[in-house]
Protein backbone atom coordinates (compact mmCIF):
# COMPACT_ATOMS: atom_id res chain seq x y z
CA UNK A 1 0.00 0.00 0.00
CA UNK A 2 1.02 3.89 -0.89
CA UNK A 3 0.98 6.16 1.53
CA UNK A 4 -1.24 9.10 -0.54
CA UNK A 5 0.35 12.70 -0.57
CA UNK A 6 -2.16 15.46 -2.00
CA UNK A 7 -3.04 14.91 -5.62
CA UNK A 8 -2.04 17.53 -8.09
CA UNK A 9 -3.63 17.22 -11.21
CA UNK A 10 -1.66 19.31 -13.15
CA UNK A 11 0.85 16.55 -12.83
CA UNK A 12 -1.38 14.80 -16.15
CA UNK A 13 0.94 16.88 -18.26
CA UNK A 14 4.37 14.81 -16.59
CA UNK A 15 5.56 12.49 -19.52
CA UNK A 16 4.49 9.15 -17.34
CA UNK A 17 0.99 10.27 -17.37
CA UNK A 18 0.62 10.84 -20.78
CA UNK A 19 2.01 7.61 -21.61
CA UNK A 20 -0.36 6.45 -19.47
CA UNK A 21 -3.52 8.37 -20.79
CA UNK A 22 -2.50 7.16 -24.58
CA UNK A 23 -3.67 3.42 -24.02
CA UNK A 24 -6.74 4.95 -23.52
CA UNK A 25 -6.54 7.08 -26.84
CA UNK A 26 -5.62 4.04 -28.65
CA UNK A 27 -9.18 2.47 -27.99
CA UNK A 28 -11.32 4.15 -30.87
CA UNK A 29 -8.21 3.41 -33.40
CA UNK A 30 -8.32 -0.34 -32.09
CA UNK A 31 -12.16 -0.30 -32.23
CA UNK A 32 -11.70 0.85 -36.27
CA UNK A 33 -9.41 -1.92 -37.48
CA UNK A 34 -11.71 -4.66 -35.04
CA UNK A 35 -14.23 -3.33 -37.52
CA UNK A 36 -12.09 -3.28 -40.72
CA UNK A 37 -11.34 -7.63 -39.86
CA UNK A 38 -9.13 -8.34 -42.93
CA UNK A 39 -5.13 -9.24 -42.46
CA UNK A 40 -3.74 -5.78 -42.98
CA UNK A 41 -6.05 -4.40 -39.70
CA UNK A 42 -4.91 -7.48 -38.22
CA UNK A 43 -1.10 -6.80 -38.66
CA UNK A 44 -2.24 -2.91 -37.32
CA UNK A 45 -4.09 -4.61 -34.16
CA UNK A 46 -1.22 -6.78 -33.29
CA UNK A 47 1.20 -4.11 -33.37
CA UNK A 48 -1.13 -1.38 -31.36
CA UNK A 49 -1.78 -4.28 -28.50
CA UNK A 50 2.15 -4.26 -28.76
CA UNK A 51 2.61 -0.67 -28.31
CA UNK A 52 0.21 -0.56 -25.28
CA UNK A 53 1.60 -3.15 -23.52
CA UNK A 54 5.19 -1.38 -23.38
CA UNK A 55 3.50 2.01 -23.06
CA UNK A 56 2.16 -0.17 -19.43
CA UNK A 57 5.63 -0.99 -18.54
CA UNK A 58 7.33 2.29 -20.16
CA UNK A 59 5.12 4.64 -17.80
CA UNK A 60 6.13 3.13 -14.82
CA UNK A 61 9.73 2.73 -15.74
CA UNK A 62 9.96 6.88 -17.00
CA UNK A 63 8.06 7.46 -13.25
CA UNK A 64 11.06 5.70 -11.24
CA UNK A 65 13.90 6.88 -13.66
CA UNK A 66 12.44 10.69 -13.71
CA UNK A 67 11.79 10.39 -10.04
CA UNK A 68 8.09 11.21 -10.74
CA UNK A 69 6.25 9.03 -8.18
CA UNK A 70 3.36 10.42 -7.41
CA UNK A 71 -0.47 9.98 -5.93
CA UNK A 72 -2.09 10.96 -9.50
CA UNK A 73 0.49 8.54 -11.44
CA UNK A 74 -0.12 5.61 -8.99
CA UNK A 75 -3.60 6.15 -9.00
CA UNK A 76 -3.76 7.14 -13.45
CA UNK A 77 -1.28 3.66 -14.29
CA UNK A 78 -3.76 1.03 -13.10
CA UNK A 79 -6.72 3.21 -14.21
CA UNK A 80 -5.94 3.53 -17.25
CA UNK A 81 -5.33 -0.25 -17.50
CA UNK A 82 -9.09 -0.54 -16.33
CA UNK A 83 -10.17 1.66 -18.81
CA UNK A 84 -8.36 0.43 -22.06
CA UNK A 85 -9.12 -3.23 -21.47
CA UNK A 86 -12.93 -1.94 -20.51
CA UNK A 87 -13.37 -0.15 -23.72
CA UNK A 88 -12.16 -2.53 -25.62
CA UNK A 89 -13.97 -5.73 -23.96
CA UNK A 90 -16.95 -4.09 -25.37
CA UNK A 91 -15.34 -3.89 -28.47
CA UNK A 92 -14.21 -7.77 -29.10
CA UNK A 93 -18.21 -8.70 -27.72
CA UNK A 94 -19.65 -6.90 -30.71
CA UNK A 95 -17.07 -7.71 -33.43
CA UNK A 96 -14.96 -10.68 -31.75
CA UNK A 97 -17.91 -12.26 -29.90
CA UNK A 98 -16.07 -12.10 -26.53
CA UNK A 99 -18.05 -13.89 -23.99
CA UNK A 100 -20.73 -11.27 -22.47
CA UNK A 101 -21.10 -13.46 -19.49
CA UNK A 102 -17.44 -12.54 -18.57
CA UNK A 103 -17.34 -9.26 -19.42
CA UNK A 104 -20.42 -8.80 -17.21
CA UNK A 105 -18.07 -10.19 -13.97
CA UNK A 106 -15.00 -8.15 -15.45
CA UNK A 107 -17.23 -5.28 -15.41
CA UNK A 108 -18.54 -6.30 -11.88
CA UNK A 109 -15.79 -6.93 -10.24
CA UNK A 110 -13.39 -3.65 -11.67
CA UNK A 111 -16.49 -1.53 -10.22
CA UNK A 112 -16.49 -3.33 -6.80
CA UNK A 113 -12.65 -2.65 -6.37
CA UNK A 114 -12.82 0.87 -7.99
CA UNK A 115 -15.28 2.00 -4.95
CA UNK A 116 -13.96 0.05 -2.32
CA UNK A 117 -10.16 1.53 -3.34
CA UNK A 118 -12.11 5.10 -3.48
CA UNK A 119 -13.67 4.64 -0.11
CA UNK A 120 -10.30 3.54 1.52
CA UNK A 121 -8.28 6.52 0.07
CA UNK A 122 -10.81 8.59 1.12
CA UNK A 123 -10.74 6.80 4.95
CA UNK A 124 -7.48 5.73 5.40
CA UNK A 125 -5.18 7.96 3.60
CA UNK A 126 -3.08 5.99 1.43
CA UNK A 127 -3.73 4.02 -2.25
CA UNK A 128 -4.53 1.07 -2.39
CA UNK A 129 -1.43 -1.04 -4.51
CA UNK A 130 -1.79 -4.39 -6.63
CA UNK A 131 -1.57 -7.48 -5.14
CA UNK A 132 0.67 -10.76 -7.38
CA UNK A 133 -2.79 -12.45 -8.30
CA UNK A 134 -4.44 -9.24 -9.83
CA UNK A 135 -1.06 -8.79 -11.68
CA UNK A 136 -1.49 -12.08 -13.04
CA UNK A 137 -4.96 -11.71 -13.71
CA UNK A 138 -4.77 -9.12 -15.63
CA UNK A 139 -1.86 -10.71 -17.79
CA UNK A 140 -4.13 -13.81 -18.58
CA UNK A 141 -6.96 -11.11 -19.83
CA UNK A 142 -4.57 -9.41 -22.05
CA UNK A 143 -3.61 -12.88 -23.27
CA UNK A 144 -7.35 -13.35 -23.91
CA UNK A 145 -8.39 -9.93 -25.57
CA UNK A 146 -5.72 -10.48 -27.52
CA UNK A 147 -6.36 -13.98 -28.65
CA UNK A 148 -9.49 -12.88 -30.15
CA UNK A 149 -8.76 -9.81 -31.67
CA UNK A 150 -5.73 -12.44 -33.73
CA UNK A 151 -8.66 -14.80 -33.83
CA UNK A 152 -6.17 -17.80 -32.00
CA UNK A 153 -8.63 -20.37 -31.21
CA UNK A 154 -6.22 -22.04 -28.66
CA UNK A 155 -5.39 -18.89 -26.71
CA UNK A 156 -9.40 -18.28 -26.23
CA UNK A 157 -9.75 -21.48 -24.27
CA UNK A 158 -6.81 -21.42 -22.65
CA UNK A 159 -6.77 -18.34 -21.18
CA UNK A 160 -10.35 -18.23 -20.47
CA UNK A 161 -10.05 -21.19 -17.97
CA UNK A 162 -6.52 -19.30 -16.80
CA UNK A 163 -8.43 -15.79 -16.31
CA UNK A 164 -11.71 -17.06 -14.47
CA UNK A 165 -8.92 -19.31 -11.75
CA UNK A 166 -6.84 -15.93 -11.39
CA UNK A 167 -10.35 -13.51 -11.09
CA UNK A 168 -11.50 -15.84 -8.07
CA UNK A 169 -7.82 -16.30 -6.35
CA UNK A 170 -7.73 -12.22 -7.13
CA UNK A 171 -11.04 -11.46 -6.07
CA UNK A 172 -10.48 -12.90 -2.79
CA UNK A 173 -7.45 -11.50 -1.97
CA UNK A 174 -8.74 -7.89 -2.65
CA UNK A 175 -11.30 -8.42 -0.80
CA UNK A 176 -9.24 -10.02 2.23
CA UNK A 177 -7.25 -6.70 2.21
CA UNK A 178 -10.06 -4.53 2.02
CA UNK A 179 -11.66 -6.02 5.23
CA UNK A 180 -8.51 -6.05 7.08
CA UNK A 181 -8.13 -1.99 5.85
CA UNK A 182 -11.88 -1.30 7.23
CA UNK A 183 -10.84 -2.98 10.73
CA UNK A 184 -8.27 -0.68 10.42
CA UNK A 185 -5.31 -3.49 10.61
CA UNK A 186 -2.35 -3.84 7.88
CA UNK A 187 -3.07 -5.35 4.95
CA UNK A 188 -1.45 -8.57 3.67
CA UNK A 189 1.86 -7.74 1.50
CA UNK A 190 2.90 -9.94 -1.58
CA UNK A 191 5.02 -13.18 -0.26
CA UNK A 192 8.53 -12.83 -0.78
CA UNK A 193 9.14 -16.27 -0.22
CA UNK A 194 12.30 -17.55 -2.66
CA UNK A 195 10.21 -21.12 -2.94
CA UNK A 196 6.66 -19.39 -4.17
CA UNK A 197 8.72 -16.98 -6.40
CA UNK A 198 10.24 -19.55 -7.81
CA UNK A 199 7.13 -21.88 -8.03
CA UNK A 200 5.06 -18.34 -9.43
CA UNK A 201 7.98 -18.15 -12.71
CA UNK A 202 8.26 -21.61 -13.29
CA UNK A 203 4.28 -21.26 -13.87
CA UNK A 204 4.73 -18.59 -15.73
CA UNK A 205 7.10 -19.28 -17.92
CA UNK A 206 5.14 -22.44 -18.77
CA UNK A 207 2.26 -21.11 -19.51
CA UNK A 208 3.75 -18.55 -21.66
CA UNK A 209 5.56 -21.71 -23.63
CA UNK A 210 2.41 -23.07 -23.87
CA UNK A 211 0.31 -20.46 -25.10
CA UNK A 212 3.19 -19.28 -28.05
CA UNK A 213 3.98 -23.04 -29.39
CA UNK A 214 -0.03 -22.83 -29.67
CA UNK A 215 0.08 -19.15 -31.39
CA UNK A 216 2.80 -20.51 -34.27
CA UNK A 217 1.45 -23.55 -34.60
CA UNK A 218 -1.64 -22.04 -35.88
CA UNK A 219 -0.23 -19.04 -37.64
CA UNK A 220 3.21 -20.71 -38.63
CA UNK A 221 2.70 -24.11 -39.58
CA UNK A 222 4.88 -24.68 -36.22
CA UNK A 223 4.49 -28.66 -35.34
CA UNK A 224 7.72 -29.87 -33.46
CA UNK A 225 5.87 -33.23 -31.81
Amino acid sequence: MSSIEKINFWEIFQIQNLISLSRILMTPIIGYFLWVNNNNATLILVFLLILAGSTDYLDGYLARKLNRQTALGLMLDPLADKIFATILILELVFLRKFPLWLALIIFFRDLIILIGATKMIRKKDFIPSSINSGKYYFAALAMLIASHVIGFAFGQYFCLYLTVVLYIISSFEYARNFYLVIKGEKPLEPSEDPVYKFIRGTLTVIFSAIFLYKLFEQFFGLNIF
